[in-house]
Parts: structure tokens; sequence; C-alpha cells
């Protein structure tokens, strides 16, 4: 049966998760993006079945989940955009490199 309590523990996850984003190296990093990516979609599944109890009918209630879900979406786009920052410098390396090493080679 899902709670408060389910979802309490689902936010402290995920606060976690965003906070060893910050120290994480790329690998880490990709990791903790994918369970990050999982704990939001439990908590989206983990609210909509709190809509169905007496606290979905609390209004100050779900001004408070919303606050808070736009807050870790936006935390987590931030993640999202910086790794995708970094791994995109990195293809455009290794695109470099390999269009030298063709040149080098005589096929370029």
């Amino acid at each position: 049966m899902v709670t408060e309590q389910t979802l309490t523990e689902l936010n402290q996850r995920i606060e976690s998760a965003l906070k060893g984003l910050v120290d994480a190296d790329d690998e880490a990093r990709e990791l903790l993006l994918a369970q990050l990516l999982d704990q939001l979609e439990l908590r989206q599944q983990t609210l909509t079945a709190l809509l169905q109890t007496p606290l979905g009918e609390d209004g100050q209630w779900l001004q408070a989940q919303l606050s808070q879900t736009q807050q870790l979406a936006s935390e987590a786009n931030q993640h999202l955009s910086a790794q995708r920052m970094r791994l995109g410098g990195y293809r455009k390396g290794r695109k470099q490199v390999r269009t030298y090493q063709q040149i080098e080679a005589g096929r370029g």
C-alpha cells in the first residue's frame, strides 16, 4: 500500500542521487542519472496513487508536492544538461581524433 512515508523515502533517495551527481565521475554519473530517472518515475506513480487518498483532497499538500516536483525536475534537468554537454564535447573530440588519424593515414 502506498503511503506518505513511501513518498518521503523516495524523496530522500532522489535528493541523495542529486547530491551524488555533483561529485561523481562520468561513469558513476550515468548510473546515478539512470537511477534518478527511475526514482522520479516511481515518485510520479506514488503521487498518482496518493491522489486517490484523503491527501489528494488537501490543496495545501498538493501545492507542496507540485512545488517539490518542479524543484526536483529542475535540478535533474540541470544535471542531465551538464552531462549532455560533457558527452557532446567528448564525442566531438573523438570525431576530430578520427579525422586526423584518417588524414595521417592518407585517407582524408
